[in-house]
């Protein structure tokens, strides 16, 4: 009995503790490992072979140069000749002396308004439009619903500029001086400043703030036969209440002419002068912040969302010296983008983060990284382009119609 337990007791210690037995099972686990890693291993290289091959095509697609389109959409248009366009929020706004429109793609209206007007002029932020008539009485304010508000002024209206949330600055002005009125989005009088002629000198341009707090106004002064220019910020906000006629900030520019001031968003705004560019930030009172000399003549100044763009003649130079340069800055005054070009445009203009150039019957597009994206002729005259929604998708806006269109 005791010598049958014993060889039992054996038996399981041959079992447990048997030498070549543990070797097989490590080394069946270091090739079960083995295969595993290597599965792993393949994997990923071809997870990784398919992640470089979509990011080479789409960075070949990025900086590739088009010549061609296809047409994915067209859709036919009956406007006046003297129709004009402005992109808003992924439509169209058409508008001439007769009334304005918002139109998609498909040239369906989402709202219209008609009326009178001998020279109407148009300014757009976010989803507030204001349209008026230079030199006329007649003022109009929409949103993306339609038609918010109409005002009527006594004196000739010189410029308008809305905000985000509908306030509208308007400068008038009539033979001994200028005025400059704020309105609501229902067309009351927020405030009014009457500016003399001989004291604060000719207001030329006025921007206002997107949250509509801030009115930046420039004035052209002429002292001792030289023309200088005198920046003033008002401040319509509880600060401003603790400043004279709410002027919180002003500055002269001696021998310098300052024909646009705009704001890029609620605190940052930016000067366009004969010169080039100043910069001023501020929450609630601006201050200098960045000056861009431009040491060549300016031919055209243009604004996009995030970026001021100006075009100089070219350098001259060389055999290959471009007729213009045009030259794009962030809003700290940084240069993001230094593009020559032979191009006669009639019109320039940033669509998103595209550099858009053209005239009649020609056109360049570039990225904001100066990527010539799109060049080419067209058979029929362009009225407008601007960037569509999808990868090299654009919208062409030609006299007759209006082509959605994807480079190939």
């Amino acid at each position: 009995m005791q010598e049958h337990k014993g060889k039992d007791m054996a038996k399981i210690t041959q079992l447990y503790k048997t030498p070549e037995a543990a070797e097989d099972m490590k080394s069946y686990k270091e090739k079960l490992f083995r295969h595993r890693a290597g599965i792993g291993v393949k994997g990923f290289i071809g997870v990784a072979l398919v992640a470089g091959l979509i990011f080479g095509m789409w960075s070949w697609s990025q900086y590739k140069t088009y010549t061609t389109y296809e047409v994915l959409s067209s859709t036919q248009r009956t406007d006046t000749l003297n129709t004009q366009y402005a992109e808003y929020n992924g439509k169209l706004l058409k508008y001439s002396r007769d009334g304005i429109s918002c139109v998609n793609l498909d040239n369906e209206a989402a709202w219209s308004q008609t009326y009178n007007m001998q020279m109407p002029i148009l300014d757009v932020c976010q989803n507030s439009v204001v349209v008026a008539d230079m030199q006329g009485n007649e003022i109009y304010v929409f949103n993306e619903e339609g038609l918010q508000t109409q005002i009527t002024t006594l004196l000739p209206i010189q410029q308008v500029s809305i905000s985000a949330q509908g306030v509208t600055a308007v400068l008038l002005s009539d033979s001994t001086a200028s005025w400059i009125h704020l309105y609501d989005r229902e067309g009351t009088e927020l405030t009014g400043a009457r500016c003399s002629l001989d004291e604060t000198g000719q207001p030329l341009s006025i921007g206002i703030s997107s949250d509509g707090t801030k009115l930046a106004v420039s004035y052209l002064q002429v002292q001792e036969g030289t023309l200088n220019s005198c920046i003033v910020f008002y401040n319509f906000g509880p600060v401003g209440g603790n400043f004279v006629d709410k002027i919180v900030a002003s500055k002269v520019y001696e021998d310098t002419l300052i024909p646009r001031v705009e704001y890029l968003g609620d605190s940052i705004c930016a000067a366009v002068s004969n010169k080039g560019i100043i910069y001023y930030e501020g929450k609630e009172i601006p201050e200098e912040t960045a000056v861009v000399e431009e040491p060549r003549e300016i031919q055209s100044i243009f604004f996009g969302t995030s970026y001021v763009g100006v075009v100089t003649e070219g350098d001259g130079n060389g055999e290959e010296s471009s007729r213009y340069e045009v030259h794009l800055y962030d809003t700290s005054g940084n240069q993001v983008l230094s593009q020559g070009t032979n191009l006669a445009y009639n019109q320039i203009k940033m669509s998103g983060k595209n550099l858009i150039l053209f005239n009649e019957n020609e056109c360049e597009i570039y990225s904001d990284q100066g990527v010539l994206r799109y060049t080419g002729s067209f058979d029929g005259a362009i009225a407008d382009i601007y960037k569509g929604s999808g990868l090299r998708k654009y919208i062409f806006v030609f006299s007759d119609r209006t082509e959605e269109v994807k480079l190939k």
